[in-house]
């Protein structure tokens, strides 16, 4: 316990200020959370403090950042709860299908939308504004934000109304929230299996520990994730799941004027630090490819997209490649319809948006199989499934640059309504939500 100094003495008065107007003043909660936080650093970091090993965990890790059930607002309605990272800069792939299925799942429930901020908090973003993008309409005096990101050891109240349905996606916020007290089961949608993301250790073990909760009503994304889940320990989950295909919605190429390069254009999914996304096999794999090939040197330029973080990068081969850094949705969308052929690696079992959205457009893609990902053609014939090897990528890169195009213009087998996608599921989470009310 830190010494109660008094220093520490006056900065405990502080915070416990803090945290009380907080409560009480809406729109400026997440900036005294901000001053609420950095108090509690402060008093923390006294000197000769030791932790406990909850304090140390929660340092660490957001799973161990505990939320308390709270009793309502005076007013509060019952709402979808959704807990996440909701930073508009984020809005890509799982949390923009995480937002279209809670609020569909809200819609059909005629709840208001929630969304609890867990691990970052840079403002409320315009939530209604998105979903309205995605075909989605809800009022937006029907969303609300609640600021939890700055949670510490002690953790923070979050005010539930009884008939509340929670929703998450992370398994660390399924892990804070399988212990979380409220009476109805929640709802974990998963989107891919987390477990791998990590080395041999404890976040592994935390991850697949959340599958073996029976709080929650299973949701997977994709039926290529069911395929793998049904080889897993973790029965129920395959048994129970829900399971939907994702919508993809691209920009219609008719209605969308394009300047096309001089050069054929070649995009590379580059995350260097989401390992799965195999930054380093795939920027081996196309200098290969542009040193055998010369009509790839000839007629190629490539370009990554992904993350700011890429140094400016040189092929062998001489060729500069063209950085786009982390694109908003709306830039990488139109950048799509100037792409010829794009490569999305992907160590998981889930398919990927950017290969799903590439081969709705008409684009071929080359992406990369795992265990029992083994082949696509349920989601689009422009996709080509290759082993994860810096050879096999080459290769392909290779025979699809010098391809005759005849494939281009198959129709998509992809849904491109999430209203659709999401109408069985949605309507079954719904019944069973209204079914445990009884």
């Amino acid at each position: 316990m830190t010494a109660k100094t008094p220093r520490t003495v006056a900065l405990l008065g502080t915070r416990k200020a803090a945290h009380l107007a907080k409560g009480a003043l809406g729109k400026v909660h997440g900036a005294l959370a901000d001053v609420e936080a950095h108090l509690s650093s402060r008093i923390d970091a006294g000197a000769g403090a030791s932790v406990t090993p909850d304090e140390l965990l929660a340092s660490r890790f957001a799973a161990f950042r505990p939320l308390h059930a709270a009793p309502p607002a005076a007013g509060q309605r019952p709402s979808v709860t959704v807990f996440g990272f909701f930073n508009s800069s984020g809005f890509f792939g799982g949390i923009a299908t995480l937002l279209n299925f809670s609020a569909t799942v809200a819609n059909h429930l005629d709840y208001d939308l929630r969304l609890v901020h867990t691990t970052s908090f840079d403002g409320d973003p315009d939530v209604a504004g998105f979903l309205r993008n995605q075909g989605i309409d809800v009022d937006p005096s029907r969303i609300h934000f609640v600021n939890a990101a700055h949670r510490r050891a002690a953790g923070a109240s979050l005010p539930l109304h009884p008939d509340d349905l929670l929703v998450v996606s992370a398994w660390w916020d399924a892990f804070a929230v399988d212990r979380l007290a409220h009476d109805r089961p929640y709802v974990y949608l998963i989107q891919d299996y987390e477990p791998i993301f990590y080395n041999n250790g404890d976040q592994q073990l935390w991850a697949s520990s959340t599958y073996e909760s029976v709080k929650f009503v299973p949701v997977l994304n994709s039926s290529i994730l069911h395929d793998y889940f049904r080889t897993t320990p973790h029965h129920r989950v395959a048994a129970e799941a829900l399971v939907f295909e994702p919508a993809v919605r691209v920009p219609k190429r008719e209605s969308t004027l394009v300047e096309r390069p001089g050069k054929k254009r070649l995009f590379f999914y580059a995350r260097p630090e989401t390992d799965r996304n195999l930054f380093y096999t795939g920027l081996l794999a196309i200098d290969q490819a542009f040193e055998e090939s010369a009509e790839l040197r000839d007629n190629w330029d490539v370009w990554l997209g992904g993350t700011h973080t890429i140094p400016p990068l040189r092929l062998k081969s001489g060729l500069e490649l063209q950085r786009l850094g982390k694109m908003s949705f709306e830039d990488y969308q139109q950048f799509t319809l100037t792409a010829d052929l794009a490569i999305s690696p992907m160590l998981a079992p889930h398919p990927n948006y950017p290969t799903l959205e590439f081969s709705r457009l008409g684009t071929p893609v080359i992406t990369t199989s795992w265990e029992t990902k083994i082949d696509l053609d349920r989601y689009s014939e422009m996709i080509t499934l290759v082993e994860p090897t810096v050879a096999a990528m080459s290769q392909a890169i290779i025979e699809r640059a010098t391809r005759e195009t005849a494939q281009e213009g198959a129709a998509p087998k992809t849904e491109e309504s999430w209203t659709q996608a999401l109408a069985e599921t949605a309507a079954t989470v719904t019944a069973l939500h209204r079914g445990a009310l009884g």
